[in-house]
């Protein structure tokens, strides 16, 4: 079980993982698509600029002198807002509230043809277009002028942040109440399990704990009867002994197994309706031999004739079996058994010892006996209870227990479809 547990917490963690980065990626290619798309469409209008400009300059190359006022009024006649004009260094003219630093630009790894850079100034994200033109003035050598377009995407980057916060929160919310999910459905998965798991656990430890008696005493006795002499009756006395104690270890692997398989999940019965004089016939049959040893009767009682009910043959007859003999046991010599159903249940009832009410919930766990010394003695080993406890569950139903010290006990199966 805390393997299954284990798997479903690695497998909820590496999904939250994964949705996380999954998140960062959506996020920061979405941002990065829309700043490639405002390169692209600034980049065309800083273009556009550079050719109008590039074109009336081409017209005043003739004239005989050109100042840089000229050169400043070309650019800022054709330029859009967020433009800037730079000398080598020197600031000519600048439509945007930055100052850059021409000195500082590499100009030969050229795009669109001009150069592109994301830049950072302050607390602006800028995407920053520059190129160099070479003007020659009239009987002068050729000078260099800077051209920046300035197109401020702060916006871009605060709408990322903002969006990468709310994908994360979302993400992070899912994630964890995906994995809440899931590990409330692995608990309500593995519940059951671990029930049957932990039932079964006991059972195997009181199993040992019942096998070591009687395996330590036939050992004891078949040693004795290998290595000492002993008379024709110590001989007796330990064979019948090893005979009895060989018996109820078959007898106790025989329930240990039908109560195991009652315990497995998947356990499945085979529900008919039937007869309940049938099913009351049946019983008495099977415990006829151990009511005429105590000269005890068996008498059925309730609404019985014609009554069907919706249930698994089999598995009642063993419940109806188990409680008789318990009843038996529990009973002096030439008293009364009795056998009853009506619409709601059906029950065994006896006049025997009863059982104290505190240990009335203790007896329905295995291997549990109110009287031990009396039980051990009967060859009684605890398991009709737990047994029956368990048929009734597969059943859907209940097994009720009321009992008087001195007065008998009545078991009912309640539940049971008609």
């Amino acid at each position: 079980m805390d393997m299954i547990k284990k798997i479903a917490m690695t497998a909820s963690t590496m999904l939250f993982a994964l949705t996380q980065i999954f998140s960062f990626y959506v996020i920061l290619t979405s941002r990065q698509q829309k700043i490639d798309l405002v390169q692209k469409q600034q980049g065309s209008i800083f273009s556009q600029g550079i050719s109008n400009i590039d074109s009336d300059l081409l017209k005043m190359n003739y004239q005989s002198s050109m100042q840089d006022y000229v050169v400043t009024y070309c650019f800022r006649n054709n330029m859009p807002e967020g433009a800037a004009l730079y000398k080598e260094d020197k600031e000519l003219y600048n439509s945007t509230p930055y100052d850059f630093d021409s000195s500082q630009i590499n100009l030969k790894q050229e795009e669109y043809p001009f150069l592109v850079k994301q830049e950072k100034i302050g607390d602006a994200y800028l995407l920053v277009f520059y190129i160099d033109q070479w003007i020659r003035k009239s009987g002068q050598k050729q000078e260099k002028y800077v051209y920046f377009y300035a197109v401020e995407i702060t916006y871009i980057f605060e709408e990322g942040w903002k969006l990468a916060f709310l994908e994360i929160t979302i993400s992070m919310v899912a994630s964890l109440v995906m994995a809440a999910l899931l590990n409330f459905l692995i608990k309500r998965i593995t519940k059951p399990l671990q029930a049957v798991n932990e039932a079964q656990r006991q059972l195997i430890g009181s199993m040992s704990h019942e096998l070591k008696t009687p395996l330590t005493a036939i050992k004891g006795y078949s040693e004795t009867l290998l290595h000492v002499k002993l008379s024709r009756e110590q001989k007796e006395k330990a064979l019948g002994y090893i005979n009895r104690e060989s018996k109820r270890l078959s007898r106790l692997s025989e329930k240990m197994m039908e109560l195991t398989r009652l315990y497995e999940p998947e356990c499945g019965i085979d529900l008919k309706d039937v007869s309940v004089e049938s099913l009351f016939e049946t019983v008495e049959e099977s415990v006829r031999y151990k009511l005429q040893e105590k000269d005890m009767v068996l008498r059925k009682e309730g609404e019985i004739h014609g009554m069907k009910k919706t249930l698994d043959a089999d598995l009642m007859t063993s419940f109806l079996i188990n409680l008789v003999n318990n009843g038996i046991m529990a009973s002096q010599p030439g008293s009364h058994i009795y056998l009853g159903a009506d619409k709601h249940c059906l029950w065994v009832r006896d006049e025997g010892c009863g059982i104290p009410t505190q240990e009335v919930d203790k007896v329905r766990k295995a291997f549990y006996r109110v009287d031990k010394s009396r039980s051990r003695k009967s060859g009684n080993m605890g398991l009709g209870l737990a047994l029956c406890e368990q048929i009734a569950f597969v059943h859907h139903g209940t097994m009720e227990i009321e009992s008087q010290v001195g007065k008998g006990t009545k078991i009912s199966f309640v539940g049971a479809k008609k």
